[in-house]
């Protein structure tokens, strides 16, 4: 490829995310407020779909009694808030943090350090609904507060970043982590924000969040883009080596955090539950990664390497 033919790749895609920094105005969900203020707690409802629990077919689950059951949705609410908590204020921040500090190849531009900043002022708005919405249901249930442990996308990466060797390493793959999060968040979003038979609260903390995000996957992969351009072959080989990874933690079914909660209310035969969860490692939720072939293809990369991704 030559000189100039890269530089009117470069500018078009900088043309795309300018183009997309000019929708925010109107687009951004913090314009419109935080929905938690609007709308008013229905004790009736559920506050989370039992198909998304790990264990929702086992038996000792379906024999348990329905109130305890939708106390344990409740709990499901409070980990699906906890986990975007943690994806945000651990994930995405620092990240947005390096490219508009400019730490990483290619993000010496404007453009992409005004939409970087942009999807920054989003993610504080979906930490602060998160927060809010999780505040909320315990107050309203009279729930016991659990402290939760790491989610495995947080301690897969503070083990990926350890093994670096370098800080350049380091920033890679909190790239890479970060830009698998952004492009399949969509999705996880996606199974809550369009249930209407959910508590209201619930699904449309979810909706505005969802909302964002669909802008943000392409932000990033735009981002991206640019950035892999600038990259070294070997610099290239890690970032795509810990795409797989990080698919495969952000769609970890949280055994960890379940049993955490489980025995924090005492649910009967809670470690037969969680033993036979983790025995059949078959009820991970499913990771939906047409998001994750999109990133690949802003990067260049042949479709037929989505089977590493989905290994």
């Amino acid at each position: 490829m030559n000189h100039s033919t890269h530089n009117a790749e470069d500018n078009q895609i900088v043309n795309i995310i300018n183009g997309l920094t000019g929708l925010w105005n109107n687009r951004a969900m913090i314009h419109d407020g935080d929905p938690s203020l609007d709308i008013a707690f229905d004790m009736n409802k559920e506050d989370f779909k039992d198909n998304l629990l790990p264990f929702h077919t086992h038996p000792d689950w379906l024999a348990a009694d329905v109130e305890l059951r939708r106390k344990v949705l409740s709990y499901g609410w409070i980990i699906y808030n906890e986990k975007t908590i943690q994806i945000e204020s651990k994930l995405i921040t620092p990240v947005c943090d390096l490219i508009i500090d400019a730490e990483l190849p290619g993000t010496q531009n404007d453009v992409i350090q005004h939409a970087i900043s942009q999807a920054l002022v989003d993610e504080a708005f979906h930490t602060l609904m998160a927060v809010k919405s999780v505040n909320i249901v315990y107050r309203e249930r009279g729930l016991k507060r659990v402290k939760l442990p790491k989610f495995e996308l947080i301690h897969r990466l503070d083990k990926m970043l350890g093994d670096c060797q370098t800080n350049d390493d380091k920033k890679l793959v909190r790239l890479a982590v970060a830009c698998a999060s952004e492009t399949l968040i969509t999705d996880y979003l996606g199974s809550l924000s369009k249930d209407d038979m959910l508590q209201p609260l619930c699904y449309k903390t979810v909706e505005a969040h969802a909302a964002d995000e669909w802008s943000h996957s392409s932000v990033f992969s735009y981002t991206m883009a640019e950035i892999f351009s600038k990259l070294s072959e070997q610099q290239k080989s890690l970032y795509l080596g810990v795409l797989p990874k990080a698919v495969q933690a952000f769609g970890d079914d949280e055994l960890d955090v379940w049993e955490r909660v489980l025995e924090a209310i005492d649910f009967p035969k809670y470690k037969v539950i969680i033993e036979d969860c983790r025995a059949r490692n078959r009820n991970a939720i499913n990771v939906d990664i047409q998001g994750i072939s999109k990133l690949l293809n802003s990067l260049g990369i042949d479709e037929s390497n989505m089977r590493n991704i989905a290994a």
